[in-house]
Parts: structure tokens; sequence; C-alpha cells
């Protein structure tokens, strides 16, 4: 089949060249030796010219060391990084220009002297910083004070151009100051924008009141604030933190990415604190990324990129923090109630579940339906002490998982009970045969085949009913989180896990929703 070659100008369709078969190659798969050869050849990629399985760079336009050693001596295999770079162009000698040609200085009569100093003055520029008033003066004043040692006609003719001369360089002067005003007004309007901007940014600095921090935030003050982002650490410029990013940072071409290297790319636009308030911003009050990007300025893909780190950042740092208390700690933060119905409570567990979207697969779709809510769902396991601290969450499941098989996989019968310990829950947990050895379960008793329960039951009913609510609470301040309003798309099961458990561990930071 005939070939042709796309390099411009390489018109020759002879197929043998001074001896020596010419063979055609493609151009390579690899991404960045692809755009060498596109940018090598001069050829711009558009609507008069794309590269197909059929586009060949013929041989002539790379050097024999291009070339892998062939012991036949028929076959040419080009090296694997072997870019085209014999072309026409580059053999072409540079035009030289011509030297410019020597003029002969004018001789001019004496009389003309005082003529041509008159032409060489120095004329005002348009541009504020080249006004030269006083100097402009001074010429002004020793060119009307200078004697013509000239006849009289002369002299007076001289006079009258240097005059004439005068007014217009007033003029110019007048010019230049006027539109030196301007542009003191201009300048005066844009540093008034400026501040009005920098007034306008929205950061956690502008707010002094704890209601607006809590509002934002979820903490009750500014000074916890301080205090989570002292422990996160991100560091001055967020060194600390590893930036998520569309494709993966990890390795490119196949090659893993040297750690030390320094990073390239255009310095971020906000700072670590911003971020992590853009992001607590996103996590409370549930604000659409792109209601974000207009706020700080910033494409709604550099939001999602933000929070997606991190969240996965303070899910790395909280994973830290240890949350299972001692029975000493539970003991000394017991409130009243407890202590006096149910002293050996260790922890109340409930499960709750939040709306996701609902898939196209039946089979996918019915793991996730759950009857409880009517709608496809994801389900986990949250455990709060007596003192209303969350000590436990589990990842989350689908939904149509059952509360005993929730509690089997999530690694909450590992925890380290004590004997003697009580778990406190609701009718649907009846797991008393898998708890640890000396650890019992606090339900409400069951109505069974019995008409009515009897008043002994009826009164432990309530008294459950009373200290479990805690627990209720306790999973109300994680959804007070609103981005669990809106129902969790496909696109953020990545990461779903995560910000759930970011969220219950951000609401240990707040107040006791329990008096002691």
């Amino acid at each position: 089949m005939p070939q042709n070659c796309c390099v411009p100008e390489c018109k020759k369709k002879v197929y043998v060249e001074n001896g020596v078969k010419i063979s055609f190659h493609t151009f390579p798969a690899e991404r960045k030796l692809f755009m060498k050869w596109i940018v090598a050849i001069r050829r711009d990629i558009g609507k008069h010219f794309q590269v197909t399985k059929h586009t060949r760079v013929c041989s002539r336009h790379f050097k024999p060391s291009d070339y892998l050693p062939s012991l036949a001596g028929r076959k040419r295999t080009l090296k694997p990084t072997a870019v085209p770079s014999v072309f026409h162009w580059k053999k072409r000698s540079p035009v030289k220009r011509k030297a410019p040609t020597r003029r002969s200085p004018i001789k001019r009569k004496k009389a003309t002297e005082k003529t041509t100093a008159k032409a060489d003055l120095p004329t005002c520029e348009v541009f504020v910083e080249r006004q030269e008033t006083p100097l402009l003066s001074s010429i002004t004043e020793n060119l009307e004070n200078t004697t013509v040692d000239q006849p009289a006609d002369d002299s007076q003719t001289i006079i009258r151009d240097i005059q004439i001369e005068n007014e217009r360089l007033r003029k110019e002067i007048h010019q230049v100051t006027t539109l030196k005003e301007n542009f003191k007004l201009e300048v005066e309007e844009l540093t008034h924008r400026i501040s009005v901007l920098k007034a306008r940014v929205f950061t956690i600095d502008r707010f002094e009141s704890d209601k607006d921090v809590t509002f934002y935030t979820g903490f009750p003050n500014r000074i916890v604030f301080e205090s989570v982002f002292e422990f996160l650490d991100p560091g001055n410029k967020g060194e600390n933190i590893s930036y998520w990013h569309s494709d993966d940072s990890a390795t490119v071409n196949n090659q893993r990415c040297d750690e030390d290297a320094p990073k390239q790319g255009r310095p971020r636009q906000l700072n670590p604190k911003e971020e992590f308030f853009l992001t607590l911003c996103r996590l409370r009050q549930g604000f659409k990324e792109e209601h974000l990007s207009h706020l700080y300025g910033i494409s709604q893909t550099t939001v999602s990129r933000i929070t997606i780190s991190w969240i996965n950042f303070m899910f790395l740092k909280f994973c830290k923090i240890p949350v299972w208390p001692s029975r000493a700690q539970v003991d000394q933060h017991m409130p009243a109630d407890f202590k006096d119905k149910y002293p050996s409570t260790r922890v109340i567990i409930d499960c709750t579940e939040i709306r996701c979207q609902m898939p196209k697969s039946l089979r996918l779709n019915s793991e996730l339906f759950s009857s409880y809510k009517n709608h496809t769902t994801l389900k986990g396991l949250v455990g709060i002490s007596p003192g209303d601290a969350i000590t436990f969450i589990s990842q989350l499941y689908t939904g149509h998982i059952s509360d005993r098989e929730i509690v089997t996989r999530s690694g909450f019968l590992n925890l380290p009970f004590d004997r003697g310990d009580s778990v406190m829950a609701d009718k649907g947990f009846t797991v008393e045969d898998l708890l640890p050895l000396g650890v019992s379960l606090n339900i409400p008793p069951f109505l069974g085949n019995k008409g009515q329960m009897s008043p002994e039951e009826v009164v432990e009913t309530q008294s459950i009913a009373s200290l479990r609510i805690h627990v209720e609470r306790g999973i109300n301040k994680i959804k007070n989180f609103h981005i669990w309003d809106s129902i969790v798309p496909f696109t953020m099961f990545g990461v779903v896990n995560q910000m759930w458990s970011v969220c219950a561990m951000l609401c240990n930071f707040q107040n006791s929703i329990i008096s002691a």
C-alpha cells in the first residue's frame, strides 16, 4: 500500500533513496512522546490535520542513531524515545541583514544653529512618568533669555518661533497634568474596589460571634475552631495534605513519582485555614460546590478537590484519637439518671440510615433498599457513652442489612469491654448471645404472645426509652451536618465513609446535650 509522509513540504514519493529503502513510521501511542512528534513536525491537530492509524512520518526525518541495530539489516525499528529531527527548514542558513549605510554629517551654516537648537527641544511625553516640568521651564527661560548675534529680522523670527513652541509645550503640559489627575482618580477608585473585595472575602476571620462560628462550622466558638485546626496541622502551605486530583497523581506514565521532587503547578489560591473553613461549610451547611466556588472566586473543580482532600486528611487524623473511654472515664461523666437506674451502662447503640441514589441494577437496588425508609439507603451503627460522647462509628453498609448483622460485621464486639458492663439498645438488637462474656444487654421487653405487658415491664420500657433517646439525639447531631439532607450520589461513594466518620468526630467537639 503506498505511503505518504505527513511532514510539511515532504512530497517525495520515492521509496528508495541513495540505495536506502525509505520506511514509514506511525505515531507513538504514549501521550508525551506523541506531542513531541507533533511539535517537531510543526503540525497542529485540528480541522485540517488529524492523526490516524494511517498517518506516517518517513525515515528521512530521523537520524541513524534513532534506530535500533538490526541483525538482518532489513527491518528498521525506531527506538522507543526517538523523535523526528531532520527537516529541510533546519538546513537553511539564516538570512543576514544588510549593514546600515553610513551617512556623512550634514554641515549647516552658523546662522541656522539657533534654529536647530529650537528643534532639538525635548518634547513632553503623554505618560505621567516622563513629565519633567522644572527642566522644561528652565529650557524655555534659557531660550527666551538667549542673546542672538544675528541680524534683527532673523532674531525676531527666531524669537517668534520659540514663543510658538513655548505655547505648544505649555498646552502639552496642561494635557499631561489633566491626564495625571485622571490616573490618580482611577487609582483611588481601583484601590477602593480592592479594599471592598478584600472585605467581602468569605473567611473565618470575618466572624467574631460564637453564633456565626457555630452556624458555619458546628464548633461552639472560635477557640475550638483554632484548636482543632492546630491539632490537624496541615502545614503553613498545606504541605502535610496529599491533595486529590482527578487523575492518579501517584503514577505518571507508569512510573512512580518522586515524593521529594518539588511540586509543580501554580500556587494555591486559598491558604490552609480558608480550605478548612470551606470544607466545614460544605459539611455543616451543605453548601453546593457552585456556591462555594462563587464565594471564593475559584472553580467548582477546585472546590471538589479541596473538600475531598481535607475530608480524607481529617479522617486519617481523627482515627488516631482514642474515642473508646475506660470504665473510670464513663463513671466520672455519667449523668445522675444513669447512675440511679443503669449504672453499669458502657455504651448505647443504635443504627441510622441516610438516603442514597437509586441504582439501575436491580440486584444492587435490592441490597440498598430499606423497607423502613422505603428508599435506597446506607446504614451505619453509632454508639455513645452515657455522657453523650460518640464512642463508636461503624462504616456504612447497604440499607437491607439487619441490626444484628451490622453489629457482627462492624467490629463492635471486639471493643475492650470490662466484666459487668452493659449495653443499652433498642428491641431490634437481639445480640445478647454475641456479646463478650460478662457483658449484659438492656433492651425494652418484648410483648410476645402475652396480651399486654405487666406493670413492671411497662415501667422498664419507659425507663430504658427515656435514656436510650440520648443515642437518637447523638445521631441527630451527626445529621445536623446538612450535607446529609440531600440524597448521596454515587459519585460520593468513594468518600462517603470518611465523611460520615468525620462528621461524627466533629460532634465530639460540640457542647454536650446531656446535663450531668
